[in-house]
């Protein structure tokens, strides 16, 4: 059954600037954190392993956000990934941040595309992979 990946993220004070909410471009950041936490965690396959192991990246081609509401200095935002769309060699996931509150704080798109690291052109995505990320794919999506 498909599911959405759940995680948390403590806002630190490198997340914020002088005001204390988060300056936006560590959501980039933040996410992309996110991401490599769902391929270890989620998929079983880290960035390292990836990578290093076998040689394929998984650049982002696409971010679209809409931030909706700041976010504290020492909040613990609840963080959900889900895929939209699985391609032969890319991606199209969701990203959810929530506050304590449970208060929508932000919305994203992001595209990932797999890449052979050596001419970095796309390349198809594994097999053991895709078969992974299927269980994130959620229903009504491709």
């Amino acid at each position: 059954m498909a599911r959405a990946y759940d995680s948390q993220v403590r806002i630190r004070f490198r997340h914020c600037d002088p005001a204390g909410i988060v300056f936006y471009p560590r959501y980039v950041e933040i996410i992309n954190d996110l991401v490599e936490e769902w391929f270890e965690r989620g998929l079983g396959l880290s960035f390292h392993a990836l990578h290093v192991g076998r040689g394929i990246a998984t650049p982002t081609a696409s971010l679209q956000c809409e931030f909706r509401a700041p976010s504290r200095w020492q909040e613990t935002l609840r963080q959900t990934l889900w895929l939209q769309r699985l391609g032969r060699t890319s991606l199209q996931a969701a990203v959810r941040f929530e506050g304590p509150d449970g208060q929508l704080r932000l919305e994203a798109a992001l595209a990932l595309v797999t890449v052979d690291m050596r001419d970095l052109r796309p390349t198809p995505l594994p097999e053991d992979l895709r078969a992974s990320m299927q269980a994130f794919l959620l229903p009504g999506q491709d």
